[in-house]
């Protein structure tokens, strides 16, 4: 038997928790959400970013497609109740008319992330999912990928660019998005 010292409370504030949750993804490779911790709000910039991103898509995807932001995703891959949240997702128009609360990850033609930190583990999990076309945005240093054929957790097919080069989207979209006019993050911004 081992003798155990008496039990100790320890309080955590909410940045103290998200610190050691970051800590956990870090040491064990998994993702921690924390309940009830809200992320850090979204800086106007990306709010910019997305709602370019939006814009162009509406045209670009045809009819039958429709970008949602903030759509969550199944991820059957995870377990049952597994889900991630997407920046903005492509899928088909009939989603506005059902009950379902998550997109299947074949449903979703296209999703675009926004992330100011070159979004590698992000690109890990969409891959995992397996959704097949995922525009990942760097606004702290202008750079974008089109990362496409997920398998075995990563992406097989990657184009790379910089702000004020197109992206030609593939079939089933018929136009590309211009990122001319996306605003970089200044040094301090983090979201």
């Amino acid at each position: 038997m081992t003798a155990r010292g008496p039990r100790r409370r320890v309080t955590l504030g909410h940045r103290q928790l998200l610190a050691a949750a970051g800590v956990v993804e870090r040491w064990a490779g998994v993702r921690i959400e924390v309940a009830g911790a809200a992320e850090p709000p979204v800086r106007g910039k990306r709010h910019g970013i997305l709602r370019q991103c939006e814009t162009q898509l509406v045209t670009a995807a045809g009819p039958d497609l429709v970008p949602l932001r903030s759509a969550s995703v199944a991820r059957p891959e995870a377990g049952p109740d597994a889900y991630l949240t997407v920046d903005l997702a492509v899928c088909p128009s009939g989603f506005l008319e059902s009950d379902e609360a998550l997109l299947h990850p074949r449903a979703v033609e296209l999703a675009v992330a926004v992330v100011p930190d070159g979004g590698r583990r992000l690109l890990e999990t969409y891959a995992a999912a397996r959704i097949r076309l995922v525009l990942l945005v760097d606004p702290r240093r202008g750079r974008w990928s089109l990362n496409g054929d997920p398998r075995e957790g990563r992406y097989r097919e990657v184009r790379r660019g910089g702000y004020g080069e197109t992206v030609a989207l593939p079939v089933p979209f018929c136009g590309r998005i211009d990122t001319a006019r996306f605003p970089r993050y200044t040094a301090r911004t983090a979201q």
